[in-house]
C-alpha cells in the first residue's frame, strides 16, 4: 500500500464507469447493465463464454445485486458487464469489490483469468488499478457456482480507491467485540445427531445407549436436529422434513415421549456434556395449528394466500415477524423448553431470515431463565453475533477445504478466506468449523480419498473455531441420510480406526488449545499443496498433495501427532495426503 505524506492534498478525480451510478465521491457502483446465462451442462468453459469476442446478445438482462431469476436452479451461471476507469486518485490503489456472491466465483477480465473467490457471503476484492489505468472499456465475466438455493451476485459490486486494506474490507460489525459466549462452549467440540437416523430404533432411548461412545470421542456439546412432530400436509418424501414443524410444544412420538427426552438431557449432563435443540423459527408446517388459529401470523401473497419462504421450500409456510403476538408466542415457547427440559441452548435454522431485533429479545428472555444459554445460528452474517448468537457457520472454510481435497482450490485461497473473516466478524466471534453437516455431502464421499478426508478434518479441528462432527462422519460414512426417509447409519460397516484417529485429534486439541489460544496461518504453498498454522503451542502442517513434504522445524520440542518422520539430518518429512503436529 502507498503511504501518503503529511499535508498532501489528494484531489479525488471522478472514476467513470460504463453503466455505473455514483454512490459517493470515491465509490462507483457497477449496477448495470449486467447479462446472465445459465450453464446447467457446464459448457461455458469449453465454449469460451469468457472471451471478449463471445456473442452474449442472447443472455438475459439481470440486476446486480440480486439472485438469479430461476429460484429452482442450482449449479453454474455466468455474468458479464463492462467497466472503465479514468484518472485513479493519486496515491490510491483501485479495488474491484464484491460485497457478497452466492456461492463461489471465477473471474475473467478481457478474456483472461483474473481471480477466484471461495465461500458464500464474504466481502472480497481484487486490485484492478493497473488493469484499468488506460481508461479503456474492459470486459468483466464471472462464473458463479451456486451450492443450494437461488444463487447470484447478492451483494453490491463497485470500484473503490483505497490506501489500506483494512479500510476497504472492514465491516461495521468488525468494529465491535462479540458479547462473550458461555464459558463452557468457548472450546467445545460439537456433535450433530439426527435422531431418526442415528440408530435402528431411531429413538431417544436408543440414542441414550450411545452416549458413552459419544463422550469417549471427546464431544462436549450434542446438537439434536429438530425433535418436534412433523407436518404431513405437503410433506416431502414419505416421512416429511424435520424442519417442517407441526407442534412447537411437544416431541415427535416416533422418537419417544417428552419424559424420555428429559431423561436423555439428564444423561447428557451426567457425562459432563451439554445439549442443544435445533429450532425452526422462520416457518412452520402447513398443518400447524397456528395456521388455523392465527393465519395473520403468516406471510400472504397479493391474493391473500399464505405462501412458503421460497419456491423450493413448498412444504412449509412462511411466518411473518411483523406481528408482535407471534414474537411473544415464540419467546414464551423458547423459554418453556429451557425451563421444562433443562436444555443448554438452541441451533436456529436459517437464522438470517428472522429479524435481528427478535433474536436480541430471544437471547434476553432465555438468559433470564438460564444465564449461560447458548445460541448457534445457521448463518454467516457477521451481525448475527451482535444480536444474541454466540456462533455462526463458516461456510467459507467448508467450501475452501472441500475444494482443496478435490484439487479445485489452492492453499493460498484457504489462507486468504480465513484472513477475510478477520475483517468481517466482531472480535471474539465463535465460528463453527466443519467438513460436512446434514445439508452437505459426506466429506469422505466428497474428497474421494480416505487420507485427504482425515487431513481436511484435522485442519478444521485444530484451527481457531469450534469443530463439528455429523454423526456417522467419525466412521467414514459415505451416504448422507435423507431428510425425508428412514435411512439409519450403518455403524457396523464403519471405519473404527478413523474414529480412534479423530478422537486423538480432539484430545490433542483439548490438551494444548484453549479458547484464547493465539492462531496464525504461517504457510500456504500452492505448488506443494501445503498449509500450515500455529495455534497456541502447536504447529500443524497439512499436506494435500501426493508427494512427501520435507522441511526443517527449528526449535521443535516433540512430534505430537500425524504422519511425520524425523530424518537423520534433523529435518522432517510429512507423508503424502497427511498431516503432522509438532510442539
Amino acid at each position: 500500500m502507498k503511504n501518503l505524506q503529511s499535508f498532501v492534498v489528494v484531489i479525488v478525480v471522478l472514476i467513470s464507469v460504463i453503466g455505473c451510478d455514483s454512490l459517493s465521491s470515491d465509490r462507483q457502483a457497477l449496477s448495470g447493465p449486467w447479462r446472465l446465462k445459465y450453464d446447467p451442462e457446464r459448457a461455458g468453459l469449453r465454449a469460451g463464454w469468457f472471451d471478449n469476442e463471445f456473442d452474449r446478445s442472447d443472455w438475459e438482462l439481470t440486476k446486480v445485486p440480486g439472485s438469479w431469476s430461476d429460484n429452482d436452479y442450482d449449479g453454474f451461471a455466468w455474468y458479464a458487464t463492462e467497466l472503465q476507469a479514468k484518472d485513479i486518485p493519486a496515491g490510491y490503489e483501485l479495488a474491484l469489490v464484491f460485497d457478497s456472491i452466492d456461492d463461489n466465483a471465477v473471474l475473467w477480465l478481457d478474456g483472461r483469468l483474473f481471480g477466484k473467490q471461495i465461500g458464500y457471503g464474504v466481502k472480497f476484492y481484487f486490485d484492478i488499478g493497473e488493469k484499468l489505468s488506460d481508461g479503456a472499456v474492459h470486459h468483466l465475466v464471472l462464473r458463479i457456482e451456486d451450492i443450494g438455493g437461488p444463487g447470484g451476485i447478492n451483494g453490491a459490486v463497485y470500484l473503490q480507491p483505497y490506501i489500506e486494506e483494512v479500510d476497504l474490507l472492514s465491516s461495521e460489525a468488525s468494529k465491535y467485540t462479540a458479547p462473550p459466549a458461555p464459558e463452557w462452549v468457548q472450546n467445545a467440540v460439537i456433535y450433530e445427531v439426527f435422531v431418526r437416523q442415528h440408530t435402528e430404533a431411531g429413538t431417544f432411548a436408543a440414542l441414550m445407549d450411545d452416549l458413552d461412545r459419544i463422550q469417549e470421542l471427546g464431544i462436549d456439546l450434542v446438537w439434536l436436529m429438530p425433535i418436534q412432530p412433523l407436518g404431513k400436509e405437503k410433506a416431502k418424501g414419505s416421512l416429511g422434513s424435520p424442519y417442517s414443524i407441526k407442534d412447537y410444544y411437544t416431541v415427535n412420538p416416533d422418537f419417544g415421549t417428552l419424559q424420555e427426552f428429559k431423561d436423555l438431557v439428564h444423561e447428557v449432563h451426567a457425562r459432563d456434556m451439554h445439549i442443544i435443540l435445533d429450532f425452526v423459527m422462520n416457518h412452520s408446517s402447513w398443518d400447524n395449528q397456528l395456521i388455523t388459529d392465527h393465519p395473520e401470523w403468516y406471510t400472504h401473497n397479493e391474493q391473500g394466500e399464505i405462501i412458503p419462504p421460497n419456491d423450493g421450500w413448498w412444504d412449509v409456510a412462511d411466518l411473518n415477524y411483523e406481528h408482535q403476538d407471534l414474537r411473544q408466542y415464540m419467546l414464551k415457547m423458547l423459554t418453556w423448553w429451557v425451563v421444562e427440559t433443562d436444555i443448554d441452548g438452541f441451533r436456529f435454522d436459517v437464522a438470517e431470515l428472522v429479524p435481528d431485533d427478535f433474536w436480541t429479545a430471544a437471547k434476553s428472555a432465555c438468559k433470564e431463565v438460564k444465564p449461560d444459554i447458548f445460541f448457534l445460528a445457521e448463518g454467516a452474517v457477521p451481525e448475527l453475533h451482535l444480536n444474541g448468537h454466540d456462533m455462526t457457520y463458516s461456510w467459507n472454510m467448508w467450501e475452501g477445504i472441500t475444494q482443496l481435497t478435490q484439487g479445485n482450490a489452492d492453499p493460498s485461497e484457504i489462507k486468504r478466506s480465513y484472513e477475510l473473516e478477520q475483517y468481517q466478524y466482531p472480535q471474539g466471534a465463535l465460528r463453527l468449523r466443519f467438513t460436512e453437516n446434514h445439508d452437505k455431502e459426506r466429506s469422505r464421499q466428497a474428497s474421494g480419498d480416505d487420507d485427504l478426508n482425515l487431513t481436511a478434518w484435522a485442519f478444521i479441528a485444530l484451527m481457531k473455531g469450534n469443530p463439528l462432527i455429523y454423526a456417522g462422519q467419525e466412521v467414514g460414512a459415505t451416504h448422507k441420510p435423507s431428510l425425508f426417509e428412514r435411512e439409519p447409519i450403518d455403524w457396523e460397516a464403519g471405519d473404527q480406526d478413523l474414529s480412534r484417529k479423530m478422537a486423538g485429534i480432539i484430545q490433542l486439541r483439548k490438551d494444548h488449545i484453549t479458547g484464547s489460544s493465539i492462531f496464525q496461518m504461517v504457510l500456504a504453498d500452492n505448488d506443494r499443496k501445503i498449509l500450515g498454522y500455529k495455534h497456541g503451542s502447536l504447529l500443524g502442517f497439512f499436506n494435500f498433495s501426493p508427494d512427501t513434504f520435507k522441511f526443517s522445524a527449528v526449535g521443535m520440542d516433540s512430534i505430537l501427532l500425524g504422519d511425520l518422520i524425523l530424518n537423520r539430518d534433523s529435518t522432517l518429512s510429512l507423508l503424502p495426503k497427511s498431516f503432522g503436529v509438532i510442539k
